[in-house]
């Protein structure tokens, strides 16, 4: 593997930190702007208008029949292999209560878990690799990726499945971490992050009245005892070697 030049390191950083107000400003954009997952359609929008404008080349977009998720790749003036670097882009359906100037504009959804930050970093990213792009050895792709907290369709399954990662030989990813210092990285070897699968369960009883429990068939009372028995997956059912959640989100029950 060839070293890194530390004169380049220090002129990414450099690059970097100049860029640092847009890339703020682009998150703030993101963050009053929120899109769930598969409804990242301005999103993908915005974020091509930028890549555009920095000289990127738009390999595809829109994923899982929708035109959510952008590939763009910026091509090095130096021979070398593909790394991609990723992104998410949805937001969750949640009525944001934070206090600040800017706040989701929509009442049911807000960026709850960074991925307005991560589209804005890949953004900035970007403009710093076009600064660089001559001394660049190979290609950088860049994946953003929709419908991150989607367990029912994941974004990153479709954007495989259609191609994002050919040609690619390695890819690299981060998260937010509000609980880590600034300026530190965690890592470990082996999975850090969760990879989850979404699950919808209905129950179907028999109504009356609640004075005559005898008399009918109650679905309220076996989808609390589910609930509670799910946990005996994680602790009778899977190795102790291995790291298992599993949550229910939400129960809901009854018309009247």
């Amino acid at each position: 593997m060839d070293e890194v030049n530390p004169l380049m390191l220090g002129k990414i950083k450099e690059l970097a930190v100049s860029s640092k107000s847009e890339t703020a400003s682009l998150r703030h954009h993101f963050h009053q702007n929120p899109e769930i997952a598969w409804e990242e359609v301005e999103t993908t929008k915005k974020v091509i208008e930028v890549l555009e404008g920095l000289g990127f080349s738009i390999v595809k977009k829109g994923f899982g029949g929708t035109e959510c998720g952008v590939v763009a790749d910026i091509k090095g003036g130096k021979p070398g292999k593909c790394v991609a670097l990723r992104g998410d882009m949805d937001a969750l359906p949640l009525v944001e209560e934070n206090d600040v100037p800017y706040k989701s504009q929509k009442a049911s959804a807000m960026h709850g878990c960074g991925h307005d930050a991560h589209t804005a970093m890949l953004l900035g990213a970007a403009r710093v690799l076009s600064e660089i792009r001559d001394e660049i050895p190979g290609t950088v792709r860049l994946l953003f990726q929709p419908a991150e907290e989607s367990g029912l369709k994941s974004g990153a399954k479709a954007m495989v499945e259609e191609g994002a990662l050919e040609g690619v030989d390695a890819v690299a990813g981060i998260h937010t971490w509000a609980s880590a210092p600034t300026g530190t990285i965690l890592y470990r070897f082996g999975p850090i992050m969760a990879a989850a699968d979404g699950w919808y369960l209905t129950l179907k009883g028999k109504g009356g009245h609640g004075s005559t429990p005898e008399l009918c068939i109650d679905p309220t009372i076996t989808a609390a005892n589910i609930v509670l028995n799910l946990q005996a997956i994680v602790g009778r059912e899977v190795s102790a070697k291995e790291t298992v959640v599993v949550s229910t989100g939400t129960v809901k029950a009854g018309i009247s």
